[in-house]
């Protein structure tokens, strides 16, 4: 933690130590206990607790323990960050992808975002993000809606469908639709490659996440790694079109 880097850890007493050994190893409680619960933790006196927070430059327990819940938090989002963007939860040849989904949406008529759940709702964002850059897009979030009748006498379809499982039963009935339907071009978005949407697809953006499931039908699993997708594939189109505009 940052609160023990001006500390010249040789220089403290045993006592000292003891507190700091407890400290630093024990990050997320410290916001939640009490000077008592710390000097009960480290086998230490609560005056000796306070004493040792107060050579850290605090004039006080709250002060200190609301500082510490900050730099605790700001460590957290970091880790959570890098988890759940990390580079290895992505295929090593995304950008090629990318590159070949942009193309397909260049040579578009439609483009439409269908998803089911929380889906639907990143469904909504990545089609009014795309409509910025020209597309004519619709977000599909009901899968009893008509869709086909309504596309019947259109061509060049970009069905993009996101589905963290990529087994969802109303994304797999759509997908029927969808594969057996001329002038459709199908993109999964998914965190199975080997789903049953992913073998459907003519496209494949998958990446790697941890379910997280609550009570079977509450799902908090993170929507982060399909919009960061999105918009690598947004700026890969609109990088396309700019290129178009200067040839």
């Amino acid at each position: 933690m940052s609160f023990f880097k001006n500390v010249d850890f040789e220089s403290l007493s045993e006592v000292d130590k003891s507190i700091w050994n407890y400290l630093s190893g024990s990050s997320e409680k410290i916001p939640y206990m009490r000077v008592r619960d710390i000097a009960h933790e480290s086998h230490t006196s609560p005056s000796s607790v306070m004493r040792f927070i107060k050579k850290l430059g605090y004039d006080s327990f709250p002060e200190f323990r609301l500082d510490f819940k900050g730099n605790t938090a700001a460590l957290t989002q970091e880790k959570f960050d890098e988890h759940i963007l990390n580079r290895e939860k992505f295929p090593k040849d995304i950008d090629f992808r990318l590159t070949n989904v942009a193309k397909t949406f260049l040579e578009s008529e439609n483009v439409i975002f269908f998803g089911v759940g929380m889906s639907a709702y990143t469904c909504e964002y990545a089609a009014r993000l795309f409509a910025m850059l020209g597309f004519n897009t619709t977000a599909f979030t009901d899968s009893t809606y008509p869709l086909f009748q309504k596309l019947e006498n259109t061509s060049d379809n970009v069905m993009v469908v996101l589905s963290i499982t990529g087994n969802t039963s109303e994304i797999i009935e759509i997908m029927n639709g969808v594969k057996n339907a001329p002038d459709y071009t199908s993109v999964a978005i998914t965190s199975d490659a080997a789903s049953r949407l992913a073998l459907m697809s003519d496209h494949i953006l998958n990446y790697s996440v941890d379910l997280k499931r609550d009570k079977r039908y509450m799902d908090f699993t993170s929507q982060i790694p399909a919009m960061y997708l999105l918009e690598l594939l947004c700026e890969k189109v609109r990088y396309l079109q700019q290129l178009e505009k200067e040839n």
